[in-house]
This record gives structure tokens, C-alpha cells and sequence, in this order.
């Protein structure tokens, strides 16, 4: 399952919490090896951003276009093949068994068919300068990218061509000047002149029935019932930004962000949240749902929470380290696989109080 980061958002464009690579970790990924076994101390000195699994495949992405994967829940990793010089990735998601999908900035997109051993380049826009944050595809042939500065690009032939897309179409006005123009409706390929139109889309949500959920900067709330096709602005319990949501087991959705925000609707129009009250005020980051249905959030600080109610409640689970969390993953049995700003390591989740 995709899990939903914005440790990038922190890091690429300073979005949120001033996260960056150490320089112990610079220096050990200029002699990383091109492909193949990597060593522990390696892997605890990679900045990865994102995580998803397949099977008993785990495939993870990071800083300077790393892409790495284990076949032992985490125990040994591998680095994929892939491009040379491809900047920061931020996303991975998985189509099928088969067929992945990795962006990051300069709007690159990567392309794996082979369960993410090897992957190739299909775009890439660097003079846009505007890093995509999340990808998702509604099925083999649709899928959507979004990253910041309210860039948006769509596929409709399984990721042969991507164009920029506009979410929300600004209302045809009459002449006027341009400081009286509204910011009311987000309109992604604004070019940036600032409002809502230029805000950072941090994060998209599949939720099924056909229903997509993109969230992002400043309170940033999109949806759409018709797989993409259409989309609507939604109001916003909160005015800071949010990196992610996910849906919980019983249908409800749970939104988090910036300062411990963490949201909860089970409103299938996504119009009515509740706050859900935890003692976090790290931003969140990334978030996964296990399959026994618990809700899993973490973020920076070493921040991870976790919900056994489908997200009405959050507990602090200890992990005894302070480096910032991406994302969260079942790893091995009654083990959390967690991404970050010191590689990946396991979390024992009995340990949640």
C-alpha cells in the first residue's frame, strides 16, 4: 500500500521543518555503489523519503534518486538500477505487482516493471522547477502526479505521456485589475503569481468508489468522485499545511499535518472534520494501515503514533531515536519498517502504550 509522505516537503522546499541530509550521510552515498547489497551502516546513513511494499518486497526512495529494496522485511537491501543524476525522489507507488512509479524534483518521473529491481526515466521538466511530491494512478492507464507550486500532471495512456493538468478551472471573469483578482479557486498551472493557485500539493489519496483526495499547503483540500475528471475545493478544519491522510478500515479518513494536526471525517463529502486530540506536536509526515486495520502515523522528532479505533484515538509508540519518520510500513511480524532521516529500522509495535 502507498504510504503518503511530506518529509520531502520539509526538505525540498522548505515547506515545513528545515529536515536535510548530515554530512556524514553526503559522504558515504558519493561512494555508494551503482547497484546491488549495501551494507547496515549505509542503509542507516540514506535520507529515504518514501516506502511501499509488494508481497514480501519492500522498495523505498530518497535522496539523490536512490532507490533501494529488501526481500527480508527490512534485514538486507539492495540498491535498484536506475538513472544516474536523478535528483531527490519523493514517492513510490505500486500499480500492481509489477509496476512501479517513483517523482520527485524537476518533476521526474521513474517508471519500474520488474517489482522496482530496475527503472528507466518517462518525464522530467527540470526548467519548471516545481519537485512533485506524490503520485497515484486509479488504474493501469490513469494516474495523477502533484507536487508544489500547485504542479499537476496527468496520464491516460499508462504513463506514455504525461501533461499538466488543472485541477480547478478559475471562474471566467470580467477585465479587472489585477490586484482585485479572486484566489478563491485553485487553479495549479497559475505560473506563479501567489494564492491558493501556487500552493504545494503535498500528497494524493486513492480512496475508492472512484474518489481521489489530494491534500496540501495552507490548508489545501481537493476532491473529486469521478476518478479525476473532476475536481472541488473543499473548506479546511485548519489553515496550516498538511503532508498526507489515509483511509482507515471502517471507510473514515484521517488528515495530519503540520504541529501534531491530525483530523478526522466520516463524511463521505469530506465537508464535516472532527480534530482528533494527540500530545504530538511534531509535524506528521507519512502514514500506513496494517492489516490487522491500525492506523499508523509518523513524523519528525521520531514521531509515530498509532490508532486501533480507525483513527478516533492516537497512542505514542517509543522508538528511542529523534530522527524524523517519512514513512511508516509493516515490516516483520509485530514490527514496524520505519523511513527516514536514518535509513530504515524496526520498531517493535507491541511496545505502543
Amino acid at each position: 500500500m502507498k504510504t503518503i509522505n511530506a518529509l520531502a516537503a520539509a526538505l525540498g522546499i522548505a515547506a515545513a521543518a528545515g529536515l536535510s541530509a548530515t554530512a556524514d550521510a553526503q559522504v558515504n552515498l558519493a561512494v555508494m555503489p551503482a547497484s546491488g547489497p549495501l551494507s547496515k551502516q549505509t542503509m542507516s546513513r540514506l535520507l529515504l523519503t518514501d516506502v511501499a511494499r509488494i508481497g514480501n518486497r519492500i522498495v523505498a526512495v530518497g535522496d539523490r534518486g536512490y532507490i533501494v529494496y529488501s526481500d527480508s522485511n527490512g534485514e538486507s537491501w539492495v540498491r535498484a538500477e536506475s538513472p544516474a543524476n536523478v535528483p531527490l525522489l519523493n514517492a513510490v507507488f505500486f500499480t500492481d505487482a509489477q509496476n512501479g512509479w517513483a517523482v520527485g524534483h524537476d518533476a521526474v518521473i521513474l517508471k519500474s516493471t520488474d517489482r522496482g529491481e530496475k527503472w528507466t526515466q518517462v518525464f522530467s521538466a527540470p526548467n519548471d522547477q516545481r519537485p512533485l511530491m506524490d503520485i497515484v494512478f486509479t488504474d493501469a492507464n490513469s494516474g495523477f502526479a502533484v507536487g508544489a507550486y500547485g504542479s499537476c500532471y496527468e496520464t491516460t495512456d499508462g504513463g506514455k505521456t504525461w501533461n499538466p493538468r488543472k485541477l480547478v478551472e478559475t471562474p471566467k471573469k470580467a477585465a479587472a485589475p489585477a490586484a482585485k483578482k479572486g484566489k478563491a479557486d485553485l487553479d495549479v498551472d497559475d505560473g506563479g503569481k501567489g494564492g491558493d493557485e501556487d500552493r504545494h500539493l503535498n500528497a494524493v489519496l486513492k480512496l475508492g468508489d472512484n474518489r481521489l483526495f489530494i491534500v496540501g499547503e495552507a490548508g489545501i483540500l481537493l476532491k473529486s468522485d469521478d476518478g479525476g475528471k473532476n475536481w472541488s475545493k473543499l473548506a479546511a478544519p485548519y489553515k496550516g499545511s498538511f503532508f498526507g491522510a489515509i483511509q482507515a478500515q471502517d471507510g473514515s479518513v484521517v488528515l495530519y499535518g503540520m504541529r501534531g494536526k491530525i483530523f478526522r471525517s466520516t463524511d463521505a463529502s469530506l465537508k464535516d472534520w472532527r480534530p482528533v486530540q494527540n500530545n504530538s506536536v511534531a509535524s506528521l509526515m507519512g502514514s500506513t494501515r496494517l492489516p490487522d486495520g491500525a492506523v499508523v502515523i509518523s513524523g519528525l522528532s521520531g514521531t509515530v503514533l498509532v490508532s486501533r479505533d480507525n483513527g478516533q484515538t492516537f497512542s505514542p509508540l517509543p522508538t528511542g531515536i529523534t530522527k524524523a519518520y517519512a514513512a511508516p510500513l509493516l515490516g516483520a511480524p509485530n514490527a514496524l519498517l520505519l523511513v527516514g532521516e536514518a535509513g530504515a529500522r524496526d520498531v517493535v509495535l507491541s511496545a505502543a502504550r
